[in-house]
């Protein structure tokens, strides 16, 4: 007699261990990420919603909080924390109140209470009704968005590219061998030590000693006087122009110098057309370096577009991946691809039991033929 609970139960048991193995695997080579918007290159940015209102957040690694304007605290949602907020940025001053809501990212990440300030700004680039800011800065008195209880890490990462293939990636889990690790210089910014720096073929390394900040926000490669005073005089003087403290350039000319900056185990060269990257008039076009005032270089996003960079904020660890063959997977596509592959394991298996069921039915048919 026919045993066809064990054919059912051994076809259930391998549907179960096929589905179970392929998402191990699939899951195992991905890391899950959120679309971005590039702003021409200047601002890079992600899709949002709060309370059915749609929204963008400039992504800034050099903001501690994630920042919107104030008429957001009139959402049904909105739970005061009644603390206030006041900052000082280089570009313009914020100020306002703390706040919790529910937030949407890219149609696909529901964090259900994220705290944000929502407040004001005044001289700050982009920031307005529909455009806030989306702090993810290495401070450990705020936590950011990808820090939220539903995610096994906090882990991060940028890949901000002039085509539309931008993306964030986060809760990375698995860590390719691709990957070198940093160690960061202070305990609220990511930054890191640099080991050299060439300008085309010219070693520039004793003016560019020193930390390296990264900031992904409305952020280009921003110099220290000295650094910036050598590079415009043997650069760009006898090319350009200053007009209100930035570059100007004719558009038109193309054999700007590349910057090839060395750490340890990494080395990461900006491309020219990374930092000359928006028009000024027809004539003009402004390049993205700039000088301040302090003691460190900003490595913005000239440096993010030239590269991917992994924030640990857990261990402290800032990590250069010196290679975009990264595999990836939306999380829609994802599943997807998932339930697609799961079904089709389940249609072959089923197939292959029901031609198991006409092999038994055959031979029972023939072993009646051998009695008559």
């Amino acid at each position: 007699m026919i045993n066809w609970e064990y054919f059912e139960a051994r076809f259930r048991f391998l549907s179960f261990m096929i589905c179970f193995f392929f998402f191990i695997i699939v899951n195992a080579h991905k890391w899950p990420y959120l679309p971005v918007i590039s702003y021409y290159n200047i601002a890079f940015m992600l899709e949002a919603e709060i309370h059915n209102t749609q929204l963008y957040f400039i992504i800034d690694t050099g903001s501690s909080v994630t920042m919107i304007e104030s008429h957001y605290n009139q959402s049904q949602t909105f739970e005061n924390l009644n603390q206030t907020y006041d900052q000082q940025y280089d570009l313009g001053k914020c100020k306002g109140v703390f706040g919790m809501d529910r937030l949407i990212l890219s149609k696909q990440l529901y964090i259900p209470k994220f705290t944000m300030a929502y407040g004001t700004c005044q001289k700050m680039p982009f920031f307005d009704e529909y455009i806030g800011l989306m702090g993810l800065s290495n401070r450990f008195q705020v936590k950011h968005v990808f820090e939220d209880e539903q995610f096994h890490s906090s882990i991060f990462g940028l890949e901000f590219r002039k085509n539309n293939e931008s993306r964030l990636y986060y809760n990375i889990t698995n860590i390719e061998g691709k990957v070198t690790w940093h160690q960061l210089n202070v305990d609220h910014r990511w930054m890191i030590n640099m080991l050299g720096v060439y300008v085309d073929e010219d070693d520039v390394t004793d003016i560019f000693t020193g930390s390296a900040f990264l900031d992904s926000g409305y952020s280009c490669l921003i110099l220290t006087k000295n650094q910036f005073e050598y590079i415009w005089e043997k650069y760009f003087k006898s090319l350009c122009k200053i007009i209100d403290k930035s570059i100007y350039c004719d558009c038109n000319y193309k054999d700007f110098p590349d910057f090839t900056i060395y750490f340890e185990g990494a080395k990461i060269s900006i491309q020219s057309s990374n930092y000359f990257p928006y028009s000024y008039n027809e004539q003009l076009c402004k390049l993205c370096i700039s000088q301040h005032s302090r003691d460190y270089l900003i490595l913005g996003l000239p440096f993010i577009m030239s590269t991917t960079v992994l924030f640990d904020k857990t261990n402290q660890k800032i990590g250069l991946v010196d290679s975009f063959d990264i595999n990836q997977i939306s999380p829609i596509y994802f599943h997807l691809q998932l339930i697609l592959a799961g079904t089709l394991t389940i249609v072959i298996i089923f197939y292959a039991s029901q031609r198991e069921r006409t092999f038994v039915k055959i031979e029972i048919e023939l072993r009646n033929l051998r009695y008559l």
